[in-house]
């Protein structure tokens, strides 16, 4: 079967991986998050598509919104930079290149349960 849209759910993307937390440091003192974040969502993309696979054009819409967990102000755009591994891992899983991956909408929300967590939706 081949699917219109995908839905995935992640956790809260981890805080050594925010733009601002970096605070110059090395690169190697976040590689291990970016690669725990890439397989992730690797396999949670997997587990979504299930035996299912996504109709991916040279332009795949994505959504992404995130359910932050408290009322902390945060950039949309420090966000979208700690995501950069985990859509790296989910357009790994789907077979296609993450330039593909346009356009790209960004939005934000608040958690009821205070847990947070990232809705990622590809497709149409």
């Amino acid at each position: 079967m081949t699917l219109d849209r995908l839905t995935i759910r992640l956790p809260w993307p981890d805080t050594s991986l925010m733009a601002n937390r970096k605070g110059g440091k090395h690169w190697g003192s976040t590689h291990a998050a970016k690669v725990r974040a890439r397989d992730a969502a690797f396999f949670a993309a997997k587990e979504a598509l299930g035996r299912n696979s996504l109709t991916a054009d040279s332009q795949t819409p994505v959504s992404i919104t995130w359910v932050a967990p408290n009322r902390i102000r945060r950039d949309l755009d420090g966000l979208l930079s700690a995501e950069k591994p985990r859509l790296d891992g989910i357009a790994a899983a789907l077979g296609i290149d993450d330039s593909q991956f346009r356009p790209i909408t960004l939005d934000r929300a608040l958690d009821a349960e205070k847990k947070g967590f990232v809705l990622v939706e590809i497709g149409r």
